[in-house]
């Protein structure tokens, strides 16, 4: 008998790691990039941290129907402020794909908690902040369905409301 738990128990730990590996490889590689922090990027960063963020939209393909509570709302806008003044804190010159998704990484579990609607639009901005900067790779914190169709030459799809990679959605 002790020889059968001792072998379920390995079966199943390998399943754990079967469904770890296979839950793991939906994540592209994160990008190596390196762009570069300058006057303009910089000012783009400051209009999208001055803007009133999780307002309701009818971008395609889907709309937003606004934050869910008050408090939601304080917590969503300040994962995204925070990524944006990590940021802005860094002189102008390179800065890398590495540091900014780690930042995205922080701010994605921040939200964790929230409805899914809430974390899809926190997740939309980080995108718009890594294109906002110039970034073409993939952040390696997201893993997308076939669904969403990747620009050529870039590794996350376009935020809501933008036309491409370098005409972005209205901003502030």
């Amino acid at each position: 008998m002790r020889t059968f738990l001792v072998f379920v128990a390995i079966g199943l730990s390998a399943l754990v790691l079967l469904g770890w590996w296979k839950y793991d490889s939906q994540f592209p590689k994160p990008s190596q990039e390196t762009v570069l922090l300058d006057a303009g990027k910089r000012a783009t960063l400051e209009r999208l941290r001055k803007e009133h963020k999780f307002e309701p939209y009818d971008y395609p393909p889907l709309g937003y129907t606004g934050i869910a509570t008050p408090e939601d709302g304080v917590t969503a806008r300040l994962a995204v402020n925070n990524v944006i003044d990590a940021i802005l804190e860094q002189k102008d010159g390179p800065i890398s794909a590495t540091k900014v998704s780690a930042l995205i990484g922080q701010a994605i579990d921040r939200v964790s908690m929230l409805e899914t609607e809430d974390r899809d639009r926190t997740s939309d901005y980080m995108v718009e902040i890594w294109y906002l900067l110039g970034f073409k790779g993939a952040t390696g914190q997201f893993a997308y369905g076939a669904s969403f169709k990747l620009p050529e030459g870039y590794g996350e799809p376009l935020p809501p409301g933008w036309k491409s990679p370098r005409e972005p959605r209205p901003i502030g």
